[in-house]
């Protein structure tokens, strides 16, 4: 599709959007509209030079996640000045970088053969990297090992739902499609693309009813309860 066509149709709908009420019917349904044109447009950046990234797949879906949401929430933004895509790729953008940032910061992961290339140098610095590096593992080991306890208790708290609350929060009337699920789908670190096929839901609307609940002071509250 011609690119002034697909701005033009992408205009009317972030037009039709902003004439309605925030958060009625009639604008999630105009927003849910704009979202899918988006999604079939086949123009939002893929970002080539990190597809070779082995997490690549789950932070382009969590940020595209987090950009559909911030559309929404920011439709009356929109400065018509630039091209509806200008604008998505722009937010895509900044969210990608945002999940990439603590990935490329992650310290180097030394292989055994370096580990014993170190020890086996009579070099001092050598000697006091090893020393540094071995630590960095135990400590790295014993994080991860107090990690794994606080990511067992969420899970069991989040699958038992005492209260039945993550169960009742839910898309529309569909029971399937609860907040429950989507977080232990989530914890379990399935992807947006593999979620929104099994619960039938679009990844816009599954990612919606996942961040906006969190943000909610009643599911605070009841994670609090029970976890602090």
């Amino acid at each position: 599709m011609d690119d002034d066509v697909l701005d033009y149709q992408l205009r009317q709908l972030v037009s039709e959007a902003q004439q309605h009420p925030p958060n009625s019917t009639q604008q999630r349904r105009a927003l849910n509209r704009l979202i899918t044109k988006i999604q079939v447009s086949g123009k939002l950046n893929r970002f080539v030079k990190w597809q070779n990234l082995p997490e690549f797949e789950d932070i382009y879906h969590e940020a595209q996640a987090k950009t559909f949401t911030e559309i929404c929430k920011k439709i009356y933004k929109y400065d018509s000045d630039h091209k509806v895509m200008a604008w998505v790729n722009q937010i895509l953008e900044w969210r990608f970088l945002d999940l990439l940032r603590p990935i490329r910061n992650r310290p180097r992961t030394f292989s055994l053969d370096e580990l014993n290339s170190i020890n086996n140098d009579a070099d001092s610095h050598a000697s006091k990297e090893s020393s540094r590096v071995q630590r960095e593992i135990l400590e790295k080991d014993g994080f991860e090992n107090h990690q794994k306890t606080e990511d067992e208790l969420l899970r069991e708290f989040v699958k038992n739902d005492p209260e039945g609350i993550l169960q009742n929060t839910c898309i529309g009337e569909d029971k399937n499609a609860n907040l429950q699920k989507v977080l232990l789908m989530r914890l379990n670190e399935e992807k947006w693309s593999d979620i929104s096929k099994k619960l039938g839901h679009s990844i816009p609307r599954l990612s919606e009813l996942y961040q906006r609940s969190l943000q909610k002071h009643k599911i605070i509250d009841y994670f609090r309860r029970y976890l602090q």
